[in-house]
């Protein structure tokens, strides 16, 4: 007697072929090891972000050389005028050819007349001069030479200071009669305007002319004095 068994259709697993377990493992490094690497950018783009980078640099030097050469270049060794910022009616600048104050201790070598011979015997601590120009509003220049005088005392430093106010009785010598500039065809100061103030031990001395006087010699006079008086708040800058 034969026995009749259900027949089923065949699985796929039935039939699959089966592989190593060593093989799969490879395969699934090989599949990992692929997905976690990235293709590199193509040269082209390389070369491009390259370029730019090169060209940025470039443009950034070349700004800083053009700074460079742009910047103002001050002249070594030459000295300019300066204009003195103290307010008053007058800008005063100092001149190239005298640009510092000129000291001295010896006050009676560079003073005249009755002024030398007062300072022969009342000595002076020092004398400091310093030289100025200036512009009237006609556009004439001024020249002014500035003294300052320190004598030991207060009491010296007023009787220097009324003697030269006095007419005929010398002075401390200003600069162009010193010698220590030129300013044809001035030689000397001391015909322009004076003036002078007392500050306990010192005495402030100026004289000022221009070249171009003009023909009412009273009123270029004036005209001076009105610098010269101008010119005394120039001590404060060197006198001490």
């Amino acid at each position: 007697m034969t026995q009749n068994l259900p027949r089923f259709p065949p699985r796929p697993t039935d039939t699959a072929p089966l592989y190593p377990a060593d093989e799969l493992m490879k395969l699934q490094s090989i599949m990992d090891n692929r997905q976690g690497q990235l293709p590199p950018p193509p040269a082209a783009q390389r070369r491009t972000w390259v370029g730019k980078a090169l060209a940025l640099v470039g443009v950034a030097v070349v700004s800083g050389l053009v700074w460079w050469v742009l910047q103002p270049s001050d002249p070594v060794d030459q000295p300019v005028a300066q204009p003195q910022k103290t307010a008053g009616e007058f800008e005063f600048s100092t001149v190239p050819e005298l640009p510092e104050p000129v000291k001295d201790s010896d006050c009676a070598a560079h003073a005249t007349s009755q002024t030398q011979a007062f300072l022969k015997t009342t000595q002076c601590l020092q004398l400091t001069r310093a030289f100025y120009t200036a512009k009237l509003q006609d556009g004439r220049t001024v020249y002014s030479s500035v003294s300052v005088v320190k004598m030991k005392s207060a009491a010296d430093a007023k009787a220097l200071r009324e003697l030269t106010q006095k007419d005929g009785t010398g002075n401390i010598k200003d600069l162009v009669l010193d010698k220590a500039i030129s300013v044809p065809p001035l030689t000397t100061l001391a015909n322009g305007g004076y003036a002078s103030e007392q500050r306990d031990q010192l005495v402030v001395i100026v004289e000022s002319d221009s070249p171009n006087k003009g023909t009412d010699a009273l009123a270029h006079n004036k005209e001076m004095k009105k610098v010269s008086n101008d010119a005394i708040r120039l001590a404060s800058s060197f006198g001490s």
